[in-house]
């Protein structure tokens, strides 16, 4: 992905480009000609309106660690003196820790999600690192538990039933997924998967060295034991739905699981996780509008009796969303950091 020029905003997707994206959540790596049959044109349009798409930051793909590989995370809220926060978002988006960063408004100015490689590290994070930063004036942690619904499994409503169930069956299940992949390949494809998650095994194999089957093999793999996660995401001003909100809810414990299964069904919902902290169940939305954010608000109360939304709060911009950083239009720029993992790290220093 190039550096997206600020000035360059003129691309605007059509029915086409939202059909293409509906399919890529679904099947990130498909191939054009698995998916051309199913949009309804040839794989070279396709190729080139996902082009297209890509440098205008609208939309891309990335590989990032997947369950088996993430350590622990968090929600970290942030209160700063206002003339700061933007350059303390552009502070902190510097950090491998801060894979998403948002500008709020709300009774927080900052929240960040934060994920590093053991709980050590995470706590100086969060207790060294950021709280010595001029201008913050408190922070408060919410640990991450259970996850419910993440930023994946969110989709456009571009195609039918039909054509999703196509899509579905376009995803190649590898034979043998078993084998453990040496840990220094597995970092090279990540890092080079997280900037661009439709690189080819051709590609990922002229760039690090080894056979393509190898490749093959290892990217099967890593995604069969949960390691390898890859996902389309996108700019928010483009989905349909411009407006983005969190929620911080207080749920009896007894009723975090069912309620999590409910979370699953509300379309609107982006990110639904448990947490330890002030709140103990804390969701991310897109909506179309404004006025939506109260709308949901009522759903929420009706389909979950006993759930109490403590607090909410309207992003108004991203800096930074799953390690790729954002312009002002919420445009990826094509700058990336690699998320931190599980695997053994050197140790951060925050002197």
């Amino acid at each position: 992905m190039s550096h997206l020029d600020e000035s360059r905003q003129d691309y605007d997707l059509d029915e086409l480009d939202r059909r293409l994206i509906h399919a890529l959540q679904i099947n990130p790596r498909a191939r054009w000609a698995a998916l051309a049959p199913i949009i309804g044109v040839d794989a070279v349009t396709l190729a080139r309106r996902w082009e297209r798409i890509v440098e205008a930051g609208i939309a891309w793909v990335s590989g990032h660690p997947g369950p088996e590989l993430r350590g622990p995370s968090a929600i970290l809220e942030i209160e700063a003196h206002p003339a700061a926060t933007l350059g303390l978002a552009q502070e902190i988006s510097a950090d491998s820790e801060a894979f998403t960063v948002d500008l709020t408004a709300g009774g927080r100015e900052m929240l960040v999600l934060v994920a590093t490689s053991s709980m050590d590290a995470l706590t100086e994070y969060l207790m060294m690192r950021v709280p010595k930063l001029d201008g913050i004036r408190a922070t408060r942690a919410h640990l991450f538990t259970s996850p419910f619904v993440h930023g994946g499994q969110w989709r456009l409503r571009s195609l039918s039933a039909e054509e999703i169930a196509a899509v579905e069956r376009s995803i190649e299940v590898s034979r043998s997924p078993r084998g453990r992949v040496d840990s220094q390949l597995e970092d090279q494809l990540l890092r080079l998967l997280g900037a661009d998650g439709r690189a080819t095994v051709a590609f990922l194999a002229r760039t690090i060295g080894v056979g393509q089957r190898r490749v093959r093999d290892a990217v099967a793999a890593m995604t069969a034991q949960g390691r390898l996660d890859t996902r389309l995401d996108m700019a928010k001003a483009q989905s349909g739905r411009p407006v983005h909100a969190w929620y911080f809810l207080r749920v009896p414990a007894a009723l975090v699981q069912r309620v999590g299964s409910v979370l699953t069904r509300i379309g609107e919902i982006r990110l639904a996780v448990s947490t330890v902290g002030q709140y103990n169940l804390i969701l991310a939305v897109w909506l179309p509008t404004l006025a939506g954010v109260q709308r949901l608000e009522a759903v929420l109360e009706e389909k979950l009796p006993g759930v109490s939304i403590a607090d909410r709060s309207v992003v108004l911009r991203t800096v930074k969303k799953e390690g790729h950083r954002l312009n002002a239009h919420g445009h990826a720029t094509g700058e990336f950091s690699p998320l931190l993992t599980n695997m053994p790290q050197p140790n951060p220093s925050f002197e």
